[in-house]
């Protein structure tokens, strides 16, 4: 049984539909991405799964639940997280204090040895854990938001656009803590603009055009695909 399924769901903003009759699933320890041009629904994807949008029609299933209801406190409860593309962490806080606002629902005990895995994820941030993340550069943000998110021991981390702005020496390092994160236990949903990058990385991927399924398949397939190289890859 797959971890999350996203059943023929039917999203948008207003009177706007952006996402129509899209399916996808991701299944346990699984890195999945989701790629396509500009405007594809990308985003509202993602904000659909976790609760931010609720669909117009379909359901999302997420552990064997109906969660297309709930808010996105109540999925987290379950299980899965996200870290947004922006606004994503505590700018005022230091990078200690984020990472005790994403255990807002563990026990108070616990927390110090979750900060201490989370920093054996991303050493760096114990080296700057009492400065502020708004003094941070874009890439230690990026770890900060990440760190805050696996600070639940989720069972899904969606990923949407986690190396937008960082220089490309940066976005290396970003992922290869990603592919880290995954190696742990959790399975990963991403969205990310640098297509190859993340299909090489994943186990499966879904292209997105204009709100609606447009290809599937492994990371490889896709990555191989011609039309798909010549129309989202550039190729």
């Amino acid at each position: 049984m797959a971890l999350l399924e996203v059943q023929s769901i039917t999203a948008g903003y207003g009177d706007t539909e952006i996402l129509r009759d899209v399916s996808m699933e991701v299944r346990a320890g699984e890195i999945v991405s989701i790629i396509g041009p500009n405007g594809a629904g990308k985003s509202t994807l993602m904000k659909t799964v976790f609760g931010l949008l609720h669909p117009r029609r379909g359901k999302v299933v997420f552990d064997g639940e109906d969660v297309s209801a709930l808010p996105p406190y109540r999925i987290v409860e379950r299980g899965m997280c996200y870290v947004p593309q922006v606004a994503n962490v505590f700018t005022e806080l230091s990078v200690s204090e984020n990472l005790e606002m994403g255990a807002f629902l563990a026990k108070k005990g616990d927390i110090e040895a979750r900060k201490e895995r989370i920093y054996d994820y991303f050493p760096r941030l114990r080296e700057r854990r009492h400065q502020r993340a708004g003094k941070m550069s874009g890439g230690e943000r990026q770890m900060v938001a990440m760190g805050s998110a696996l600070m639940l021991d989720p069972k899904l981390v969606l990923m949407d656009e986690p190396s937008a702005g960082l220089s490309p020496k940066m976005v290396g390092v970003i992922f290869e803590q990603i592919r880290q994160i995954n190696d742990s236990g959790p399975a990963i949903l991403i969205v990310e603009q640098n297509a190859q990058l993340s299909l090489r990385m994943s186990d499966r991927g879904y292209v997105l055009a204009s709100g609606e399924n447009r290809f599937e398949g492994t990371g490889q397939e896709l990555l191989s695909d011609p039309e798909v190289a010549r129309l989202y890859l550039g190729g």
